[in-house]
């Protein structure tokens, strides 16, 4: 079995998640394809977190680019901020290394395209860490509406919000920084929601989007009695109508106070509807409006064939590490299985690029008032 050397840049929060995800596939899969193991990571300070990379048995910490990818690697991990991730992906490129990048792709939209255009000329694998589309509930609901059962979409609505942000004093960081972030709630949690629409519902027609920034000042991290203004924003509302019919809202929203973390769809159509809590990873309410009852459960409507749900690719109940930590160790499990087999993923930085072009459309549609934007494909 090959382990794949991993090149992990940037170990802050994500940055750990992604390390203890490559550290834990071996128990949260029985004979996987590959192994992995974190052999580099590149970060500011590598003097920090010496336990922890101890005990995910990782080697060499450095704040040296050039240390860094002298180094043999597999796959190049990008956990930075947003908008260093272009000038990462140009020297894997380069060097003709696979790449797993988070979302979103790059800071703007003309990096993404750059982006696309090279992975396709140099026919590198990549994919993007839309970890959400790795739950169970989101492959059986994409199962039940491409069989049909929902008949014609009508409408749907989804909604993600946290209240991470609600607190005024909570200090300036890079996610709050238009400059570094590219966006705010709309770029770190929107994005998530707009991938799982065109994945689940096909193309977008056209879209508007208002967006709203509530707390518009925060002070600095080192030096609270100075305050900076905040350009990014703390809420969005987007309305998407669909090509292949259906219109709907997303709603996003980092200063929602007492929700904690609320991520929820429902898609209505003229034979049934959906709901999915993406808190509930592995199950699906489902209603037959011939029938008139719900259902709910882990599994596909009797006589549905499976096409394209495999429960293999999620952790079993006993080797959960729980639905987020799943979602990533899923993730980098199918990229691997990719790899091995030759194929490319499901999320490459293609995908990504249609995400990205409808998070393009939703900030220029806001800063014109709202204007409908028509999305070209």
């Amino acid at each position: 079995m090959k382990t794949y050397k991993i090149g992990l840049i940037g170990f802050g929060f994500i940055g750990k998640v992604h390390a203890k995800a490559y550290h834990s596939i071996p128990y949260c899969y029985i004979d996987p394809p590959a192994g992995a193991q974190v052999t580099t990571v590149l970060r500011n300070d590598p003097t920090q977190d010496q336990e922890l990379l101890h005990a995910l048995s990782i080697p060499l910490c450095t704040n040296d680019n050039q240390a860094f990818w002298d180094q043999d690697f597999d796959i190049i991990d990008i956990c930075s901020p947003n908008a260093s991730h272009h000038e990462y992906c140009l020297k894997a490129i380069e060097k003709g290394i696979p790449i797993y990048c988070e979302k979103p792709l790059t800071k703007n939209i003309e990096d993404a395209r750059m982006l696309v255009k090279l992975v396709n000329q140099n026919h590198l694998s990549t994919h993007t860490a839309f970890t959400y589309r790795s739950l169970p509930a989101v492959n059986l609901a994409k199962e039940i509406i491409s069989t049909g059962l929902l008949g014609e979409i009508n409408h749907f609505d989804s909604h993600f919000f946290h209240s991470s942000y609600l607190d005024p004093n909570r200090p300036i960081s890079w996610r709050l920084q238009e400059s570094i972030a590219g966006g705010g709630a709309l770029t770190d949690l929107g994005i998530h929601f707009l991938d799982l629409i065109h994945f689940l519902l096909g193309d977008v027609d056209w879209l508007q989007c208002q967006t709203k920034t509530f707390v518009e000042t925060r002070p600095r991290f080192d030096d609270p009695t100075v305050f900076e203004d905040v350009k990014v924003d703390d809420w969005a509302l987007c309305t998407l109508n669909m090509k292949n019919g259906g219109i709907g809202s997303l709603e996003v929203s980092r200063v929602s106070g007492g929700v904690g973390d609320v991520a929820l769809m429902e898609i209505f159509g003229s034979r049934g509807s959906l709901k999915i809590d993406f808190n509930q990873a592995t199950k699906i309410q489902f209603f037959d409006t011939s029938k008139n009852y719900w259902t709910s459960g882990d599994s596909l409507p009797d006589g549905i064939q499976p096409i394209c749900f495999e429960t293999a690719n999620w952790p079993t109940g006993k080797r959960s590490l729980g639905r987020f930590m799943d979602a990533h160790v899923a993730s980098i499990y199918n990229f691997l299985n990719c790899l091995e087999k030759a194929i490319p993923s499901q999320t490459n930085f293609q995908e990504a690029l249609k995400s990205q072009e409808l998070l393009h459309a939703a900030y220029q549609s806001a800063t014109e008032d709202g204007r409908k934007i028509i999305i070209d494909e």
